[in-house]
């Protein structure tokens, strides 16, 4: 055994072991162990606890007391290999002397890196020990016989005893070949089966290969087939088209001597024509010298008179046209008026009666809100009437909700009805504007036609119907243009009056939308790092049939902002008293303290009829889990009221339609909440911070 900076043992040490009995002396703590421990290293042990170290790095000569601690350590076992009877070696290495060696090294961050070599030649951990076990030796067996082991051999049952026989007779490792044997047989047995389903789908693969070979033999004949008759049709095409051409040239010879014949008769023709041109130059110049020079005036004005007297006739028709088409654009508009004036009187009167909802509104809210006052005083008075007053401050409160809601609605309503009456107005004004002007215009065009109808027009009455057409049209590409942007403007007056309704109602209340949007923007600004998230959005129900009695049961902690300690939750709540951004419940993970189910919870649970435990039906990341758990309050889901009903007391329940029952007694329920649609994921929560923030 040869040794360097092993254990306690500082650089290099050989021990020799020579054939028979080896005795080590020493006192305590000399090393003798470490040597039993340096031939068990060699051997490959399982782990580094049989040598009494918690890692390769402890096997490492660490320098004593005064000395300095190696970076490198190695093990080497020599043994004699000389070939017994029948040239057989103990060892499948041919040569006489076989040296196994075991190092470990320290690298640049510390890590140690193993390495392994048989007679200096770089090895595996798995081939030494293969080299090593077929010989018989192997750091788990009985090679080495540690103090105690004596003793366990002497104490232990017969039957436990010839299993340590056999296991160094190496009886058991053929037992163990000849198992790793069968499940070898087992699995080709397998893998036959496999192969022959696989052969029986091949047969049955050439099988119809087969037919598709004769079906395509038969297409290749039949398309050679085909080939021959296509050439034969392309023949007898092309003698067709040589006939035809034949035929042709001939009708194209027979039209060309036509075309001659033809030619020469028009040779004539024209002939004749200059004849003809000739002799009534002659009558022309006869005419010319019979009649004077005021006759041929005389002439010329009654064609310019018949021309004007046309010309007029055609401007009149089309100003009695035009007249016609002003008259009824002008009852048009009288119509619109009419429309217009009856629309601004029911407008006036939906601004009337919204305003006396509004103001019955503020009358229940100022009743509703002394009604809370009187009774948190009450409250605070003493406990005596504690409960009749805690009843009393509900009531109160829902009807403080109900008189914001029913302000919010009215106030919307009146604002609807006053921009209703104001576009109404707007219209008519604009209508009165339009009728008056084609009123002036018809006015216009009928002077326009007094004078058209003179004597002597000196007006072009087709340039005036173009203009009249072309500023018409125009007018109506702009009332359009209006009309698109009217309605633009009522829709976005509409929306955010809606949204201005919305935020007032909600703006008091911890983790609203106003609230939630401020934080978002906040996150994304990057000023105060660690805001994960509302738990809605950080969460989403495993079944989707739960989430209405998921959402129930956390209720407002939906609205909870997740975040990573308490010195972000501080930032945030200072950010939002300093920029009036509501507020909202924070949900540190360094300081929250959650309990885990108790007794009762868990006996609930495995009950019929109980679904689990809300944390336990929720999906999240494994880092928000104690949020989690402290939203959830260790509820159960149930399916029914009627298997609440039998275990509720001292646990809190929640049905699958969102009733909740308090480990009290207390039961909450009734009709399905809007709030609670789409209230995982993101859903509603981030559904309202984009109408906010658009």
């Amino acid at each position: 055994m040869e040794l360097e900076n092993f254990k306690s043992f500082g650089g290099e040490v050989t021990i020799p072991l020579e054939e028979g009995f080896t005795a080590i002396t020493g006192p305590n703590g000399s090393g003798k162990s470490n040597t039993l421990d340096a031939l068990e290293f060699v051997l490959g042990p399982k782990s580094t606890k049989s040598l009494r170290a918690a890692n390769v790095t402890q096997l490492i000569f660490n320098g004593g007391k005064r000395g300095r601690p190696a970076k490198h350590m190695s093990a080497s076992l020599v043994f004699s290999n000389t070939p017994e009877s029948g040239s057989r070696r103990r060892l499948r290495i041919d040569t006489d002397e076989v040296r196994f060696t075991r190092t470990v090294r320290l690298g640049r961050k510390g890590a140690p890196i193993s390495s392994y070599r048989i007679n200096d030649e770089p090895s595996s951990a798995t081939e030494m020990r293969r080299v090593l076990a077929e010989a018989g030796l192997r750091a788990g067996g009985y090679n080495i016989v540690k103090q105690g082991d004596v003793t366990t051999l002497a104490t232990m049952t017969p039957h436990k005893r010839r299993g340590v026989l056999e296991d160094v007779a190496g009886v058991t490792a053929y037992d163990d070949e000849i198992r790793r044997a069968n499940t070898q047989r087992k699995h080709v047995e397998n893998n036959i089966e496999t192969i022959d389903l696989f052969e029986d789908e091949q047969k049955k693969r050439l099988k119809d290969l087969g037919k598709e070979r004769e079906q395509a033999l038969k297409f290749k004949e039949l398309k050679e087939e085909s080939d021959i008759a296509r050439t034969l049709l392309h023949q007898s095409r092309h003698r067709n088209r040589s006939d035809e051409v034949g035929l042709l040239g001939e009708e194209r010879s027979r039209y060309l001597e036509e075309i001659d014949v033809i030619g020469g008769k028009i040779t004539d023709g024209n002939k004749g024509l200059l004849a003809l041109d000739e002799e009534l130059v002659k009558v022309d110049s006869d005419i010319n010298e019979i009649t004077s020079g005021e006759a041929r005036d005389l002439f010329e004005q009654i064609r310019q008179y018949q021309i004007d007297i046309e010309t007029g006739g055609d401007r009149i028709g089309d100003q009695h046209s035009i007249f016609e088409g002003a008259e009824e654009e002008a009852e048009e508009f009288r119509t619109e008026l009419q429309g217009a004036q009856s629309a601004h009187e029911q407008a006036e009167a939906a601004l009337t009666s919204a305003s006396q909802a509004l103001e019955e509104a503020k009358q229940s809210l100022k009743s509703a809100s002394e009604d809370e006052h009187d009774a948190r005083e009450a409250i605070e008075s003493g406990d005596k009437a504690g409960r009749g007053l805690k009843r009393i401050l509900g009531h109160a409160t829902e009807a403080v909700d109900e008189a914001h809601t029913i302000h919010a609605e009215a106030r919307l309503r009146a604002d609807l009805a006053e921009q209703t009456a104001q576009i109404a107005s707007s219209k008519l004004a604009d209508l009165e504007e339009e009728f008056e002007e084609a009123t002036m215009v018809r006015d216009d065009l009928e002077l326009v036609g007094e004078d058209l109808q003179g004597d002597q027009p000196t007006t072009d009455r087709s340039s005036l119907a173009e203009e009249l057409r072309r500023l018409q049209k125009q007018e109506a590409e702009l009332v359009g243009d209006r009309d698109r942007s009217e309605i633009r403007v009522r829709d976005s007056e509409r929306d955010l009056n809606k949204a201005r309704a919305r935020q007032e109602g909600r703006a008091n209340t911890p983790g609203s939308a106003v609230t939630l949007a401020a934080l978002t923007r906040l996150r994304q600004s990057g000023d105060v790092q660690g805001i994960l998230g509302s738990l809605g959005e950080l969460t989403a129900p495993k079944d989707p049939s739960h989430e209405e009695a998921l959402a129930n049961s956390l209720g407002a902690g939906l609205r909870s902002i997740v975040v990573t300690d308490d010195d972000v939750a501080a930032k945030c709540i200072s950010w939002l008293r300093q920029n009036g951004g509501g507020r909202a419940t924070f949900l540190p993970l360094s300081k929250l303290s959650t309990s885990r189910p108790g007794g009762r919870s868990l006996i609930v649970s495995n009950n019929p009829g109980v679904v689990g435990f809300v944390h336990d039906l929720l999906e999240y990341d494994s880092e928000i889990e104690t949020a989690v758990r402290y939203a959830g309050r260790n509820t159960l889901v149930v399916d029914t009221m009627e298997v609440a009903r039998r275990n509720m007391g001292g646990v809190r329940l929640v049905t699958l339609d969102g009733s909740v029952i308090e480990s009290s007694g207390a039961m909450t329920g009734g009709s399905a909440s809007k709030s609670t649609r789409n209230a995982f994921g993101g859903g509603s929560v981030s559904s309202s911070l984009d109408r906010l923030e658009a």
